[in-house]
């Protein structure tokens, strides 16, 4: 129920958009219900979720979480050296930005690519099954 909810909300901070409704005035801050995409074509309030999608939700947050991260460092890895924006957002990488890493080893900013697989599990750049890949990897260890 709502503990789920809120563990989830909780979790997921790049998979939400931040939703003000008109704020009454109040003594006690107000926190903005995180709103959700069960499908890319779907909007919804995280209040708003069947249990099945909460679901749902936390096990794509869970596999999001494995993907390696680390930050963009060109100077360090040549594979690196020739990627230099993130086809996301169509920023260009700096010096320290947060990635990830995706199984087919495309990057991009860390925020983008989890706000991105949030709603679809695929590489944005080659169109490859990210939980495939995830999933497969964890049966051969």
């Amino acid at each position: 129920g709502r503990l789920r909810e809120y563990r989830a909300a909780q979790a997921a901070p790049a998979a939400v958009s931040a939703h003000s409704s008109s704020r009454a005035p109040s003594t006690k801050e107000q926190v903005p219900v995180p709103v959700y995409h069960p499908t890319p074509s779907q909007t919804r309030l995280a209040t708003q979720l069947t249990e099945e999608e909460q679901i749902r939700i936390a096990q794509r947050i869970g596999l999001i979480q494995h993907l390696p991260k680390g930050v963009y460092d060109p100077g360090r890895d040549g594979s690196e050296k020739k990627i230099r924006e993130c086809v996301i957002c169509m920023m260009d990488f700096v010096y320290g930005d947060p990635i990830r890493f995706l199984p087919c080893m495309h990057i991009y900013h860390l925020d983008c690519i989890d706000d991105w697989l949030m709603r679809s599990f695929t590489c944005p750049s080659c169109m490859e099954p990210v939980d495939a890949a995830l999933l497969s990897s964890y049966e051969t260890n």
